[in-house]
């Protein structure tokens, strides 16, 4: 999905503000305070908050996309590949907490198909992306072959989720890039092939 300049200006002032009070803080009122015009002309652009919360995690989610497409593509080994999506993510949550707050609020989407939705397509497309990077890192040498792709793949999304779950619920106080940093040594542990050495 395209969206406008004006579009993402009002993207990142919504994520600007759920980093300040919370989702609760996002209103199409506040956001046009913010903003600096009329709050009629926020629908122009958007129907409503889901419209815009959906948008939130759409734009991230097209940022994640584009990195992990980048680093399919590159020349780096599969293990490799994994400790970059991990330094990506950490440090581009721990740059905007916004977008775990919307991200870990699912359960409050189950009755907004919009936003469960969106949630859903991020997580499906970065799965498929971390799938096919483990199975470059098989076939180059650099991760191990005797446990199932999926199953890798499970490994290293659901220790990540569970990490930034753990740093949301402690009001972000802890160092997310170092945690990420002792995250991979343990990964890294598990995931590198036998025949390779850290």
């Amino acid at each position: 999905m395209e969206y406008t300049s004006r579009q993402i200006e009002i993207i990142n002032a919504a994520t600007e503000l759920i980093n300040q009070g919370g989702i609760q803080q996002l209103t199409t009122k506040a956001l046009a305070e913010k903003m600096g015009f009329s709050e009629p002309a926020i629908y122009r652009h958007f129907k409503n908050k889901t419209d815009i919360l959906s948008s939130v995690l759409n734009y991230f989610g097209m940022g994640l996309k584009t990195k992990m497409t980048e680093l399919i593509q590159s020349e780096d080994t599969g293990i490799e590949k994994l400790k970059q999506i991990i330094d990506f993510q950490f440090e581009h949550f721990s740059n905007h907490p916004a977008i775990v707050m919307v991200i870990f609020a699912e359960t409050s989407f189950q009755y907004e198909e919009k936003l469960s939705s969106a949630v859903h397509k991020i997580l499906t497309n970065k799965k498929e992306r971390v799938v096919n990077i483990i199975q470059q890192g098989q076939k180059d040498g650099s991760i191990r072959m005797d446990i199932d792709t999926k199953q890798l793949a499970t490994i290293f999304m659901g220790s990540m989720r569970f990490t930034i779950l753990q740093w949301r619920l402690n009001q972000y106080k802890s160092d997310l890039i170092k945690e990420g940093d002792l995250l991979w040594k343990s990964l890294e542990k598990l995931i590198l092939s036998p025949n390779k050495t850290i």
